[in-house]
């Protein structure tokens, strides 16, 4: 392991002082560099009533869910989560036996939560999608296609943060540097900053990341690239998981 070579830290401002820190301590350098920003926009929260479905896509869609929410969560209203982590942060809101999310050993998902959602045997009613401006319809187009009147509400948006030259040379000028992504926007947010910047991704590069999607955007990036340019390790998204793997991620060949 060589341990100058930088770990690049890409969640959004504010997600990322945890595991800088218990990596930092374990020796390895650690650049936090934020290629996302998360803005909450002026929405309120939709109104449940008992028999509804709220899903939750992401621990920012709690965040901006319950931001100044006081009130209880209504008796007869499912809370559903897409990972074990936004189930995490939804019980400081919600009973737990009110919300229904994919074990902590599936892919934190929309197909993880869907297949959970079968599974308790809901009656079809109304079912609120809380979520960025921009993301998948493929839940929506799924429940609906069970009987479920779904209605999706933005609370907040996310929008690519453009790195300096300095922020994209430490990733471009790097070939043993280990890069955390935990979306598919991400990917395109850096890829963007790279080319701004007239960089070309690393000619070698290490990625540990949550979903095969984002593996997928990766390997079309380095398509041309000699075998074994990109190395892929795959984390559940809690902080434990994601420090074994950056971990193991910095220290292999």
């Amino acid at each position: 392991m060589d341990p100058h070579a930088p770990v690049v830290l890409t969640r959004p401002a504010g997600r990322n002082a945890s595991l800088a820190c218990a990596l930092r301590a374990a020796g390895l350098t650690v650049v936090e560099a934020p290629a996302l920003s998360i803005e909450r926009l002026d929405a309120a929260a939709p109104r449940l009533l008992a028999g509804d479905l709220c899903v939750f896509v992401s621990r920012q869609a709690v965040d901006a869910c319950f931001d100044g929410r006081a009130a209880p969560w209504p008796a007869g209203v499912r809370a559903a989560a897409v990972g074990a982590a936004t189930a995490r942060a939804l019980r400081v809101h919600v009973p737990p036996d009110a919300i229904l999310a994919p074990g902590a050993d599936a892919t934190p998902d929309s197909e993880s939560l869907l297949a959970v959602i079968e599974a308790a045997r809901l009656a079809p009613g109304r079912a609120h999608i809380l979520r960025a401006q921009r993301g998948r319809d493929w839940l929506a187009r799924q429940l609906r296609a069970r009987g479920w009147r779904v209605a999706c509400h933005a609370l907040y948006r996310r929008d690519p943060v453009t790195w300096d030259h300095a922020t994209c040379a430490v990733l471009a000028g790097q070939d043993a540097c280990t890069l955390l992504l935990t979306s598919p926007e991400a990917v395109d947010a850096v890829d963007d900053s790279l080319r701004r910047q007239g960089m070309d991704w690393p000619a070698a590069l290490k990625v540990v990341t949550l979903h095969e999607r984002i593996a997928r955007r990766l390997q079309c990036i380095y398509a041309d690239r000699p075998a074994g340019a990109l190395t892929v390790r795959l984390s559940a998204p809690d902080e434990a998981a994601l420090f074994q793997a950056i971990l193991a991620s910095a220290r292999s060949a």
